[in-house]
């Protein structure tokens, strides 16, 4: 059990060491360059290096997989689902398009429908959805071995607001139009969100798309901060905490039941549990 737990530390710590350094290296450069050269944030030169960080958690992950039998484990990795899992992922855009389309009541003009597919296609591969091999790949995972779903969500939302910080010093960046402690709010949110998508569903593919339609429902209606937003994410929020008490009680109530094969395996009980 100790070798285990080591071994869980190890690879959670190299995926935290590996994702900052990518991640901090190359942004905290796309900030000196913007501030102290000619060039500017939409420049070719800062825009690579910029999407070169942003897959920091992507590889990371990759580099975390079990390497005996490496192609299975990638494959296990990135295509996993549990039956039924499409349906939670529904309930939560769902939630999410009619806290923001009841909230703001106003279509970005801007955002036409062949603009709005191809930037869901860039936020799910490029800007965001990719996060996702990391975030709910590796850490959520690591992380709900040892502690309830709604801690490890909240530490997730935590480190990837840390994360997120570098960008908060690139002038001319989109995110500074919003202050750091409101996308930082917003990103815990989004991990409860994700989580509960990856509890039930065990699907990387469809993190990474909900990761890419928050983003671009985000742009797509204009933001407004009221209290029909407000009671939408605490909402779906409550939702993903609610699915996770419900599996809760229901692993409970097979570890209760007797089997034909004889007691349950506590250490697999514990396992579904957090």
């Amino acid at each position: 059990m100790l070798c285990y737990n080591c071994f869980m530390v190890k690879r959670l710590a190299k995926y935290l060491i590996i994702t900052f350094a990518i991640t901090y290296i190359c942004w905290w450069s796309v900030a000196a360059l913007v501030a102290y050269t000619s060039l500017s944030y939409s420049d070719a030169l800062p825009t690579i290096i910029y999407i070169i960080g942003n897959f920091g958690p992507a590889v990371a992950a990759l580099l975390c997989i079990e390497r005996k039998n490496y192609l299975l484990s990638l494959k296990a990795f990135l295509f996993s689902y549990k039956r039924r899992g499409i349906w939670f992922f529904l309930l939560f855009v769902a939630l999410i398009t009619l806290t923001l389309g009841l909230s703001s009541m106003e279509w970005n003009s801007q955002m036409s429908a062949p603009n709005f597919i191809f930037t869901l296609l860039g936020s799910t591969f490029i800007y965001g959805g990719e996060e996702e091999l990391g975030w709910r790949g590796i850490m959520q995972p690591e992380l709900t071995k040892k502690i309830s779903f709604p801690l490890a969500s909240l530490a997730c939302g935590l480190t990837w607001a840390l994360w997120h910080l570098p960008l908060w010093f690139i002038e001319g960046h989109p995110n500074q139009s919003m202050p750091f402690w409101l996308q930082a709010t917003l990103g815990i949110f989004l991990c409860f969100w994700l989580g509960a998508i990856y509890e039930q569903s065990g699907s990387l593919p469809l993190c990474m798309l909900f990761h890419g339609y928050v983003n671009v429902m985000m742009s797509s209606f204009v933001l407004k901060l009221n209290f029909v937003l407000v009671a939408g994410i605490i909402l779906t929020t409550a939702t993903a905490i609610g699915l996770w008490l419900l599996q809760l009680r229901h692993t409970k109530k097979l570890a209760g039941a007797p089997t034909d094969d004889g007691p349950a395996d506590n250490n697999k009980i514990e396992e579904n549990i957090k």
